[in-house]
């Protein structure tokens, strides 16, 4: 887990300082704001709690919308029964009205993975039940996000967007069932600077 947050901390300094390179676009795209920043509350099923933290990379902005995709890493637990790790990437649309209220849908297909409490057991050859050390799983994870906000920029001319997000995330395979489904709530910021030559 450490390694994953090293490397998305250095894929987010290069990104960051290739985004104060980056020539105009043609397709109306802010040419200052390409990329955002978010971090959020993260629950799953309302019996976890934890943190996300992502970066956006903003590929084509109109007036009022936005194409974006995004790269997320979550980390949540679930007292007693296990701690999970997940990194999603994701793309869709953000919505921004005239008067800063928020819209956004995202489809996702990301990677989960369990560290369970408990051991898991196996029986040898001899009929000896022997123990296999600590329980994990790892799980494919395609998920969809509805999120609604308020962008704070409208008002108070802060580049912060207050989101809060709703998704299903489907993950295959699971230790109990072939297939499980479950909903996760976000709540949290998204930063989006501007950076200027």
């Amino acid at each position: 887990m450490k390694y994953s947050i090293v490397i998305f901390c250095i894929a987010l300094l290069i990104s960051t300082g290739k985004t104060t390179a980056q020539e105009l676009t043609n397709n109306g795209t802010n040419k200052e704001r390409r990329f955002g920043y978010s971090a959020s509350y993260y629950s799953l099923k309302n019996n976890s709690f934890g943190w996300q933290i992502g970066i956006e990379n903003y590929l084509a902005t109109t007036k009022n919308f936005q194409v974006i995709g995004s790269l997320n890493l979550s980390n949540y637990f679930v007292k007693d029964i296990y701690t999970g790790a997940s990194i999603n990437p994701r793309i869709g649309f953000r919505y921004i009205s005239n008067f800063g209220f928020v819209l956004e849908n995202f489809i996702g297909f990301g990677y989960l993975h369990r560290f369970y409490k408990f051991n898991d057991y196996s029986v040898n050859a001899n009929g000896d039940v022997v123990s296999k050390g600590k329980a994990s799983q790892a799980s494919a994870m395609p998920n969809i996000m509805l999120g609604i906000g308020y962008d704070l920029e409208n008002k108070l001319k802060i580049p912060l967007l207050a989101i809060i997000r709703g998704s299903v995330n489907y993950n295959y395979p699971n230790r109990h069932f072939i297939f499980e489904t479950y909903l996760a709530l976000e709540a949290g910021i998204v930063y989006r600077p501007n950076f200027k030559k």
